[in-house]
């Protein structure tokens, strides 16, 4: 029996394999003139009255390894294409990592010795962006305090040298972004591949921090394992503001940090001025909210689901990278010509008054329609270079926040029959 258009699933042909999704990272300036907060000596001496701390509390002093030699370290840094920084670099003149030791020097966190080093299994990341898990519904977050790291989930010049065992390891970054310093701390890895998170300056801070904690007493002890509390960033204090209907007060009280924004009920927009930073916005109405004050912000990815939309406001969008648009009424894309950023467009759930406008969006690499809609699309011929496109037998109804259930080919979606 043949199955009905009802029944098939949505298809995403992936035409061009070697495409990934634009790393935001490799658009960011470095610093014009930084130069590395760590200092060897005082690492050094950090390390060593950490250490006896350490000893003090626990009773006893756990062993090193040896020191790793001049010319492992030359080895490796050739290897990489990367100098390690100075400070870390001279921890390894004291140990190799730190073997098997029960407490972890670096917070829990195993230090690597140098034959680990850039040898990490990175098929976290791969996974993460893979096609049918919609990267391009994905935002990299700014880390906190803005600009200090590139906004990748992972760099070259992000040297790993510790791991919690969990896939999330702490770097030193040798390539930070604007307001960065060379050797700052970071933290990557499977949970952060919505942005990294500033740890420290340098090895040298981050090892201050633990020996202060150390002496203000703060850390737990079990038996012969030690949690030490050194207050430093971790996952949760990405900002996010979820809300329906949303209000400017309580957008504000979230912080002007937020960069994440998901909110229903909407009737206007205004609450977004007190959140000046979002990046993604996910946006559900009954109605038609104004979205005039979506025009001049540094917005990467809207979803949108209302009755209907006016797009007019983002034409003046510098940033925006990635859309999604479901509504009740045809929508016109005009406005999105003089969008410079956009690579990403999804109107599957649209009815679409101007849809040759699509041919005109020549920077578009990823497209979402309807199975008609890429009919009449074929016909009026021109179609941008689409790394991939999704194609849906029918228009999609979805929960939300947008998401598909993706049955991925590797070919180029069929022509028109005639």
């Amino acid at each position: 029996m043949a199955t009905s258009s009802q029944q098939k699933p949505p298809i995403l042909h992936v035409i061009d394999e070697e495409f990934a999704p634009p790393d935001r990272g490799d658009e960011q300036e470095g610093p014009e003139s930084a130069v590395p907060a760590g200092d060897p000596d005082e690492a050094v001496r950090l390390f060593h009255h950490y250490r006896r701390l350490m000893a003090r509390i626990l009773g006893y002093e756990e062993e090193l390894p040896g020191p790793a030699s001049e010319e492992d370290l030359a080895a490796v840094e050739e290897r990489l294409g990367v100098a390690l920084p100075l400070d870390l670099r001279a921890l390894y003149g004291i140990a190799d990592g730190d073997g098997d030791l029960v407490n972890p020097l670096f917070d829990r966190q195993e230090w690597l010795p140098l034959s680990e080093i850039g040898e990490q299994d990175d098929e976290w990341l791969g996974i993460a962006q893979e096609w049918q898990y919609e990267p391009w519904r994905q935002t990299v977050f700014d880390a906190q305090p803005p600009n200090t790291v590139r906004r990748s989930p992972l760099r070259t010049g992000w040297i790993r040298f510790a791991f919690d065992t969990g896939g999330n390891w702490l770097a030193v970054d040798m390539d930070p972004g604007p307001d960065g310093r060379p050797g700052q701390v970071i933290k990557v890895g499977v949970d952060y591949t919505q942005g990294p998170a500033y740890i420290a300056d340098s090895v040298t801070t981050f090892l201050r921090r633990l020996v202060e904690a150390l002496e203000r007493g703060d850390y737990v002890q079990h038996d012969k394992s030690m949690w030490i509390e050194a207050d430093l960033p971790e996952l949760s204090e990405r900002t996010t503001y979820y809300d329906g209907p949303p209000s400017r007060e309580r957008a504000g009280q979230a912080g002007p940090g937020v960069q994440d924004v998901r909110v229903t009920e909407v009737e206007d927009c205004t609450f977004l001025d007190a959140v000046p930073e979002v990046r993604s916005l996910a946006l559900s109405s009954t109605g038609s909210p104004d979205l005039t004050p979506l025009g001049g912000r540094p917005l990467e990815y809207l979803a949108l689901d209302v009755e209907s939309a006016d797009l007019a406001p983002l034409a003046r969008n510098r940033e925006l990278r990635s859309l999604s648009i479901t509504c009740a009424r045809p929508v016109e894309l005009a406005p999105l010509r003089t969008v410079p950023s956009l690579w990403a467009l999804d109107i599957a759930a649209a009815p679409v008054a101007d849809l040759a406008t699509v041919t005109e969006l020549k920077g578009l690499r990823y497209l979402e329609v309807t199975q008609d809609q890429w009919r009449e699309l074929s016909e009026l011929g021109g179609l941008p270079p689409l790394a991939v496109a999704g194609v849906h037998p029918h228009r999609p109804e979805r929960d939300w926040p947008v998401g598909t259930a993706w049955v991925t080919t590797y070919d180029e979606p069929p022509a028109p029959t005639t």
